[in-house]
């Protein structure tokens, strides 16, 4: 009976570099993959909130023009006087300075 010899098939060191290679490579895509999908998400996320800033000054400016168009001007130099923190005279403004409200 003759042996027969199991020999283990070695990498060439051309195999060896070319799976590193390719490894890298995977790894950098997708490393840049989830930086993509991360900055995606915080610029859905600004751009959701420029919106929501963009329909509230829509909305504040159709109520100025809407109090402009019916002669309120009063109304409006008095909100945003009171927003600054001016009062009328002889009138009281009282503050609330108890904790937690």
């Amino acid at each position: 009976m003759t042996k027969q010899k199991k020999t283990k098939k070695q990498l060439k060191p051309v195999s060896i570099i070319a799976i590193v290679v390719c490894s890298c490579i995977v790894l950098y895509f997708g490393i840049s993959i989830a930086k993509e999908f991360s900055e995606y998400g915080k610029n859905k996320a600004e751009l959701t909130n420029a919106e929501s800033l963009y329909e509230s000054q829509v909305s504040e400016n159709e109520d100025l023009d809407k109090a402009v168009k019916e002669g309120d001007k009063d109304a409006i130099v008095e909100k945003y006087a009171r927003e600054k923190g001016y009062v009328k005279p002889d009138e009281h403004v009282y503050v609330d300075i108890t904790p937690g409200a």
